[in-house]
């Protein structure tokens, strides 16, 4: 019996480090349920195309990512953050975020759609709001090498 609980173990073990490839599965012909830990996100590099800016981003582990973007004018800005992530669906993540400058990132990471909505709150002294203001705005994700 110990035998056996052991490879069951050693199993699911190698059956969730396997599943954590960060790609799309390429069966032919077959439905394949998403990934539902966390580790379907941790790992992934991911460009993102906004309306006004491109973003790569990094989700190194489960509690830091690199992000970098590139605005109309080829202004380029990048930092490491300490994020939050919390797995809120099959394959839907919401991060959070607080950078260097106090702006607030937060984003819910659809990988089966490939879409992230976010909200962006930053730092308004003219704002009624607690000097903080916000934009929602939305890209297309891709899966980067």
């Amino acid at each position: 019996m110990r035998l056996i609980g052991y490879l069951l173990a050693l199993g699911t073990s190698l059956g969730l480090l396997l599943g954590c490839s960060g790609k799309p599965s390429e069966t032919v012909g077959q439905q394949v349920a998403p990934q539902s830990t966390i580790c379907s996100i941790i790992g992934k590099h991911v460009k993102i195309e906004y309306p006004e800016m491109k973003a790569e981003i990094t989700y190194s582990s489960d509690s830091t990512l690199h992000w970098k973007t590139i605005d109309q004018q080829n202004v380029t800005a990048e930092g490491d953050e300490k994020m939050s992530v919390k797995q809120v669906g099959d394959s839907l993540f919401f991060i959070n975020w607080i950078e260097q400058d106090g702006e607030t990132v937060s984003q819910v990471v659809d990988l089966k759609k490939q879409i992230v909505t976010v909200f962006l709150s930053y730092h308004d002294p003219n704002s009624d709001s607690g000097q903080r203001a916000g934009i929602p705005f939305e890209g297309k994700l891709t899966f980067s090498d």
